[in-house]
């Protein structure tokens, strides 16, 4: 006896609305309203099709050192808030994917300089698509004008809590 399988369609959560509970004492903590829209992007990210494997730093790591060849593993870890135990991991991933390569610094034998490799060049073409698109609906809440004044915002808090540190 053979038995049919239906297709498989998965099931679409209905939207919600969290608007009627109250979040209490969180009204007033930045770090909370920072977290769920961090967790939401951070689940998008990993649901649309960044399924090959790459995990959540890789993506930031390859900027920066595109963006600062040359750069040490320490300062990297600084810039882009990592701390330095993670970052082997991240740069030990990127060396496989033969996206980046550590190399001693001439002048401080101690320290490794990072430099993205052409392939990583190339990655990080396709990668920043990738995290636009991610951040489509995000962005779209925002006008131009208020996406400028958020980012200026975040960076000033970041420079303040260096600053401060």
């Amino acid at each position: 006896m053979t038995t049919k399988v239906e297709p498989y369609e998965p099931v679409t959560p209905a939207p919600r609305d969290d608007s009627q509970f109250s979040i209490g004492v969180l009204e007033d903590v930045l770090v909370f309203r920072l977290r769920r829209i961090r967790n939401h992007m951070t689940e998008t990210f990993r649901a649309g099709g960044w399924r090959d494997g790459l995990k959540p730093g890789e993506f930031t790591t390859l900027a920066l050192i595109v963006a600062n060849p040359g750069i040490s593993q320490i300062d990297l870890a600084r810039v882009g808030g990592f701390d330095q135990t993670s970052l082997v991991g991240i740069m030990d991933d990127l060396e496989k994917r033969a996206w980046a390569i550590r190399s001693k610094d001439p002048g401080d034998r101690r320290r490794h300089r990072l430099t993205a490799t052409p392939a990583g060049h190339e990655a990080l073409e396709n990668l920043f698509e990738r995290a636009l698109d991610n951040e489509r609906e995000a962005r779209g809440a925002l006008t131009r004008e208020e996406l400028k004044i958020f980012l200026r915002a975040l960076d000033k808090i970041y420079r303040r809590l260096l600053d401060n540190s």
